[in-house]
């Protein structure tokens, strides 16, 4: 049987930045064997079908009872059951999600080339954000090449003893997506009286997300003639505390959504003057949509954002939310970020790392 290459994704944001790899292989003449395995259902299947993707297999592996061991247990069993039964030699996986833990532990275990896409983000703590920073560490040691989108994330990788043999500065294969999508919808990058707003993460949820919510509300109060747009997680927890805290009073100019598709967040963001976040996804994207954004974190496992000015850490707190907003806002010499000093690199990641692997 013919030895295989396999993508094995199974989130949207994984989706997202192994597409233009896809795209690379497919227009390479390159066989690949393409897996999803299901830790997102109808959400990717949307996204995969937008884009003119039909995975090999699906392994639909998530289950509301399962914890997080569960999941793991399922997700090994069922990719080294594939790794045997379709000879696949080489294992591509991004990210930090249990799919790529799992990838690369079957990887490992069964002696198979594993390739770590965007390897090298760390925080300084390892349960911060939890599981995502205790699975990139653990992945970071077994990748045959970790592919570092920046010179910081190999930095850190060094740092841990990874031998810069097994690591390849390649760029962040979003902004190859990025440039993909606003070439084919035609996107135009503008800067509307609009705010873009999403809030779903863990650490957030709870009196963090209800500080948000306040600050939100305060700054809609104070600019009438701006529309929020907060797109909603489907996460009830957070909707909860988002609809409660707007339960007395919520101003016109707030319009809740439900979850956008890929193609209406790129759409929105590049018509917004500002973005407001705690998602690492949009972090990447801001500066290739030459927006500012507030990152509702204590910190960010993408630094770059920060130093080149495009990002500004602000948590939950309310003050400095709103007075970074302030700040911003009304001046476009700090509104408007300049696509040249973006830290993601070129667009030309995806081209690398086919490179690299087919070598």
């Amino acid at each position: 049987m013919k030895e295989k290459i396999a993508i094995i994704y199974g989130t949207r944001p994984e989706f997202l930045k192994v597409f233009p790899i896809i795209t690379e292989f497919n227009r390479q003449n390159q066989e690949i064997c393409i897996v999803n395995t299901g830790q997102h259902d109808s959400l990717l299947t949307e996204m995969e079908s937008s884009f003119g993707i039909e995975p090999h297999h699906r392994l639909s592996v998530q289950s509301l009872s399962f914890t997080n061991s569960n999941l793991i247990a399922k997700l090994i069993n069922e990719l080294s059951n594939l790794v045997h039964t379709e000879n696949i030699r080489k294992i591509i996986a991004q990210g930090d999600t249990f799919t790529v833990l799992a990838s690369s532990m079957v990887a490992f275990l069964e002696q198979r080339k594993f390739y770590h896409i965007e390897a090298g983000l760390r925080t300084s703590d390892i349960k911060l954000p939890f599981p995502e920073e205790f699975n990139r560490r653990v992945v970071s040691m077994t990748a045959d090449i970790n592919f570092a989108p920046t010179s910081l994330a190999k930095q850190n990788l060094l740092r841990e003893n990874v031998s810069e043999n097994h690591i390849s500065l390649v760029g962040n294969s979003i902004v190859d997506m990025i440039q993909y999508v606003i070439q084919k919808e035609n996107i135009a990058v503008e800067y509307q009286n609009l705010v873009f707003i999403t809030a779903h993460r863990r650490e957030n949820i709870g009196i963090p997300l209800q500080n948000i919510a306040k600050a939100i509300g305060q700054l809609a109060k104070e600019n009438p003639a701006t529309q929020f747009d907060w797109a909603l997680h489907p996460n009830p927890n957070t909707r909860k505390i988002i609809f409660d805290s707007f339960e007395q009073e919520k101003p016109e100019n707030i319009c809740f959504t439900e979850p956008l598709s890929y193609l209406e967040t790129i759409r929105k963001m590049a018509k917004s003057k500002l973005i407001i976040s705690d998602s690492g996804g949009i972090q990447e994207e801001a500066p290739s949509l030459q927006k500012r954004i507030l990152i509702l974190r204590e910190e960010t496992e993408r630094p770059e954002v920060v130093s080149c000015n495009c990002g500004v850490l602000v948590g939950s707190d309310i003050e400095k939310i709103k007075n970074n907003f302030n700040l911003i806002y009304n001046n476009p010499q700090e509104y408007i970020f300049k696509n040249e000093n973006n830290p993601f690199g070129d667009g030309k990641a995806s081209e690398r790392i086919v490179k690299k692997i087919l070598e």
